[in-house]
């Protein structure tokens, strides 16, 4: 009798595990399917592709400037770098104009992931002036640059960065111009797509240079119905995307919803 007792509660134990496993299991394969949720905040892709709001905001604010009000007319902000350019590519492009201090390529600090913007220092105005003449519209690889000045120190960053989902698997960044161009000054746009395929995966990243732009954006744009999209149009601020997530998640990962509970294995 005390030996069928012990070998009942070893098969609670035993049963009990099995249902967590496949709670798990079905948890994950619940959420990748999902495609716009990756599984955890620390997620591979999550951390490539959602450009990082701390890093770069000092450097696009002009933080430590003295003056908060007059731009640097010989700093300017280059948008649509191509992601694998470097430091040395841009160089070969805005020395033959004049006499460069130093050049930015703006990346994730964790990943190296570039956000294709940076910027470039000239020693005068004069000379940054006329790299804005000669080089915005410039084509480098595939991309044409958007050179102008860069943003007058103070100017308001956030909540500047969109999270769109719900587009066309054929979308493309020049479509996405042509869809937001209209609210305000797009710094960066991103078209992600699938690692395998190199396919868009319907999902984008769009930051303007002032977060009432990004929010005239989504009062205009969020539920549109969009040429051979199946859904209606998502716009959301990319932050609060972020805190949603991981709202989701936690309300959801068996783990946490049963922490704290006692369960009886008889």
């Amino acid at each position: 009798m005390i030996y069928t007792n012990f070998y009942g509660y070893q098969c609670h134990l035993l049963h009990f595990a099995l249902l967590e496993i496949i709670h798990i299991f079905c948890f994950r394969m619940f959420a990748s399917q999902l495609g716009n949720f990756p599984f955890a905040s620390n997620n591979k892709i999550f951390k490539e592709e959602v450009p990082n709001s701390s890093s770069d905001m000092s450097v696009l604010d002009g933080a430590g400037d003295n003056n908060q009000n007059v731009p640097d007319k010989t700093k300017l902000i280059v948008n649509y770098i191509p992601q694998f350019a470097t430091e040395d590519d841009l160089a070969q492009i805005f020395t033959p104009i004049g006499r460069v201090e130093s050049i930015k390529i703006m990346r994730d600090f964790k990943t190296g992931y570039s956000f294709g913007f940076g910027f470039v220092k000239y020693t005068t105005a004069e000379e940054a002036a006329n790299a804005i003449e000669a080089l915005n519209g410039f084509t480098f690889r595939n991309k044409r640059l958007k050179v102008s000045y860069s943003r007058p120190p103070g100017a308001d960053m956030k909540d500047s960065n969109l999270y769109i989902t719900n587009l066309p698997k054929d979308v493309t960044e020049e479509d996405i111009d042509n869809l937001f161009k209209h609210y305000g000054e797009i710094v960066q746009r991103t078209v992600l797509k699938d690692k395998i395929t190199g396919l868009p995966r319907g999902v984008a990243f769009v930051r303007y240079s002032r977060g009432e732009e990004a929010q005239a954006a989504i009062a205009n744009l969020d539920g549109k119905m969009l040429e051979n999209a199946i859904l209606p149009l998502s716009v959301k601020v990319a932050e609060d995307h972020g805190r949603q997530k991981a709202q989701y998640l936690e309300c959801w990962n068996p783990l946490l919803f049963n922490r704290g509970k006692k369960r009886r294995l008889y």
